[in-house]
């Protein structure tokens, strides 16, 4: 009886576990820069930024509190940053695969992720002099960069933010923001 026990609690554990990913929380937001040709052309003396945009209260958020602005890696040095933050047990090359599969690095050549904190604004709302509730605000975003001391800015609408975790089919419809330059 006490091995059935010992069976049954194994197995709740191995399933209980099951449901959990690992980038559960984490999105990708991608570009593709292209010239007027419709050529790739990442050029290397410009910074492309992830920068949140109308949110007065991003103070007032509980996780992520302030502005988001974060700046885009180009391939080789995001696959780096991903190797080194999903490395540890392997995911890193269940997530190469998915965004192989789902033709992330084909379709575009600069790529950011974010928390669910830095995508959602979590604010407490204060009823009856206590904090009891909570709101999430999506933030809103623009990928900004500089040509001889102009600045640029293309909203990433909110379709364009793809989920990484293994249960959300996002990155089956991947599509990078595309800038011309």
């Amino acid at each position: 009886m006490k091995y059935i026990v010992l069976l049954i609690a194994f197995s709740f554990c191995k399933i209980a576990a099951a449901q959990h990913c690992p980038f559960d929380g984490s999105y990708l937001i991608a570009i593709k820069v292209v010239n007027k040709k419709g050529e790739n052309s990442s050029p290397l003396n410009i910074v492309f930024n992830l920068l949140e945009v109308d949110n007065s209260m991003a103070d007032s958020c509980t996780s992520a509190v302030g502005t988001i602005n974060k700046q885009l890696l180009n391939t080789e040095n995001f696959i780096a940053n991903y190797n080194e933050r999903w490395g540890r047990n392997g995911y890193n090359k269940q997530l190469e695969k998915r965004f192989k599969n789902a033709g992330v690095f084909a379709t575009a050549n600069n790529f950011v992720t974010i928390n669910n904190g830095e995508k959602n604004c979590l604010f407490k709302i204060k009823t009856n002099d206590v904090f009891n509730n909570e709101k999430y605000v999506a933030r809103k975003f623009v990928v900004t960069y500089k040509i001889n001391k102009k600045i640029f800015k293309v909203k990433v609408p909110q379709n364009a933010i793809f989920s990484l975790c293994t249960a959300s089919k996002d990155l089956e419809n991947f599509k990078p923001i595309l800038i011309i330059m």
